[in-house]
């Protein structure tokens, strides 16, 4: 006799009671029954077959998390944004009972050649590459998706993303506010994809600079790639000029934190020579000497935010914002000071 036939005869209930237990359909079965139903699975240490039981229901519970493939090859994965947020979304993911599956893609044709061999309920495109081939993954893929970061004009995409104008804005305000007036910028503006992010803090950083009065100048903006080793590159850069910049506002953490290190290594006395604020609040953050002043995200309720997006299309219920936008904070550490 099998598992599921035993258990029936001991719980006293159908075949097929059992089975709705087990793919988690409790509506029509007590409480007391599930949970001795369950407690005799486990008892008799059954372990469902997942390759049956996503044929039977049309689904294989896997979520796609989708990470480009950085210039050059660039290991994305040694960013501490990303593996954070990484974990963060699987966490969720598997107490709604979904497995996530991880994988560096950047081409149209082979995330749908993914999507497709794995028969994913849904995928997640992590960091802002993916706008312009957003209208070619949702032409060629019929399922859940939810962007991260999008400034895509795709009226048909889901993406969760943040204030990003505000969020250079009121860094810029806080230096400000300290007394600096000789504020650099450091990220990648430009055209595409993160740059498109970047931009909207950049754009805040100069609307801030102008209400203030304060004289934007081209030659304190350091338009490299937010990673660390970027930042101790944008750090020596700064810190040769000592005495003409007084505080910088850096588009990442992880960036910030570089530019500190490359200030230090030429000498500087952090944050006595040069305040920074960074931008995500991720864990390192708190790691760092000094610890670093920065603009939270809220990286736990944005991967809920996009979860909850991704479940509403999987289980075909209406969702009333197809492209939320949450907010931002400052969160004030040691690394940013009055002037002196």
């Amino acid at each position: 006799m099998s598992i599921i036939k035993e258990v029936a005869a001991e719980a006293g209930v159908s075949v097929m009671t059992v089975y709705n237990v087990i793919n988690g359909n409790y509506s029509k079965v007590s409480e007391k029954k599930i949970k001795l139903i369950l407690k005799l699975l486990e008892e008799k240490n059954y372990v469902p077959n997942l390759t049956a039981k996503s044929l039977a229901i049309k689904s294989t519970k896997i979520i796609g998390i989708i990470v480009p493939v950085g210039d050059d090859d660039y290991n994305f994965f040694k960013d501490p944004y990303l593996s954070e947020l990484i974990g963060v979304i699987e966490h969720l993911l598997r107490k709604k009972g979904y497995y996530a599956m991880v994988r560096s893609v950047i081409h149209a044709a082979d995330i749908s050649t993914l999507l497709k061999t794995w028969n994913m309920d849904g995928a997640i495109f992590l960091l802002p590459y993916y706008d312009h081939i957003a209208h070619q993954i949702l032409a060629q893929n019929d399922l859940p998706m939810v962007f991260w970061d999008s400034y895509s004009d795709n009226p048909d995409i889901f993406s969760v993303g943040i204030d990003d104008y505000k969020g250079g804005y009121i860094a810029t305000k806080y230096l400000v506010s300290l007394g600096h007036t000789r504020i650099a910028f450091a990220g990648s503006i430009g055209e595409d994809g993160v740059k498109c992010v970047v931009n909207q803090r950049f754009k805040g950083y100069k609307d801030a600079l102008r209400e203030a009065n304060i004289e934007f100048h081209e030659s304190f903006v350091y338009p490299f790639a937010p990673v660390y080793d970027m930042g101790i590159v944008a750090g020596r850069e700064i810190s040769k000029r000592k005495g003409e910049i007084t505080a910088v506002l850096a588009t990442a953490d992880v960036m910030a934190i570089g530019i500190m290190e490359g200030a230090r290594l030429n000498g500087y006395l952090l944050p006595n020579d040069l305040s920074i604020v960074g931008f995500d609040n991720i864990e390192a953050s708190i790691f760092c000497s000094p610890k670093l002043t920065t603009v939270s995200q809220n990286i736990p309720k944005k991967a809920e935010c996009a979860i909850d997006l991704l479940m509403k299309q999987i289980n075909d219920e209406p969702t009333p914002e197809k492209r939320p936008v949450l907010d931002v904070e400052i969160i004030e550490r040691q690394s940013a000071i009055p002037l002196r």
